[in-house]
């Protein structure tokens, strides 16, 4: 609230906002129940309810509001992650991991690369050997701003990884699988913060629109490789049943090309 110079709609909410603080300070503090009713509490503001609209401004996660939303099942002693808990929680990758995993008689290896900058250099050594590449934009990132350069537009920086990457000469007959994936937040935020107002040159005023504007950056920065090695997948990662077939059909693809 601080940052924001927001002031709690109720005021006595401060002190349990002082409270969640203080607690974020000792590492290994108890979740207890004051501290989940001091959350509760201060999520339930209609002030910090407003700020989480404008969450883009302060670099919030677009997975906060489901936890803090589930939190009374969270806060049950008996809790076990579910599925969709473990979809929603965020953990950034951390230079290259590896992954070995076999499907339909065949085996598959997939590198997964962390897409911060200062991990980025480090991926010259993963271009020999590449059968396919799945390359992820969060398309609900359309308003906000890089943690290490607050000037650069995160979607902006997606694009001009997706050029160098797609310009690679080791890449030009490597098919491209691209997933504009965060469907489900890029609609909620949608009508409450218009592309327009972030991408100048989008002059549209509907859903359908601002993804055919999304899908034609995507197409002019991948303009220098063939167009038969590009497929473009709109996705919502926690539903479970569209990526199942969404995949299927990507794997099939690199099979197929392979």
């Amino acid at each position: 609230m601080q940052d924001t110079e927001t002031p709690f709609e109720n005021p006595d909410n401060i002190q349990y906002a002082d409270k969640i603080m203080n607690e974020e300070d000792c590492q290994y503090a108890c979740f207890t129940a004051d501290v989940y009713d001091a959350i509760q509490r201060v999520w339930h503001d209609q002030a910090v309810q407003k700020i989480y609209e404008r969450r883009s401004e302060i670099n919030l996660n677009d997975s906060s509001k489901y936890f803090l939303e589930n939190l009374a099942s969270i806060n049950k002693l008996d809790y076990t992650p579910t599925p969709r808990d473990l979809i929603m929680s965020y953990v950034p990758t951390v230079g290259v991991q590896n992954v070995i995993f076999s499907a339909d008689d065949h085996v598959f290896q997939l590198f997964d690369i962390g897409g911060q900058r200062i991990d980025r250099r480090k991926w010259a050594t993963m271009y020999d050997g590449i059968s396919a590449i799945f390359f992820c934009i969060a398309i609900s990132e359309y308003d906000q701003k890089m943690d290490d350069d607050p000037e650069m537009n995160r979607l902006q920086d997606a694009l001009a990884l997706l050029e160098k990457i797609s310009n690679e000469p080791k890449f030009q007959h490597t098919p491209l699988l691209l997933f504009l994936n965060e469907m489900d937040v890029f609609q909620e935020k949608l009508p409450l913060l218009p592309l327009g107002d972030h991408w100048p040159d989008y002059k549209g005023d509907s859903e359908e629109e601002a993804l055919k504007f999304i899908e034609g950056l995507v197409h002019k920065a991948t303009s220098g490789r063939d167009p038969s090695l590009l497929q473009v997948y709109r996705t919502c990662m926690i539903d479970t049943d569209a990526m199942k077939k969404i995949l299927e059909k990507a794997f099939h693809a690199i099979l197929k090309a392979t």
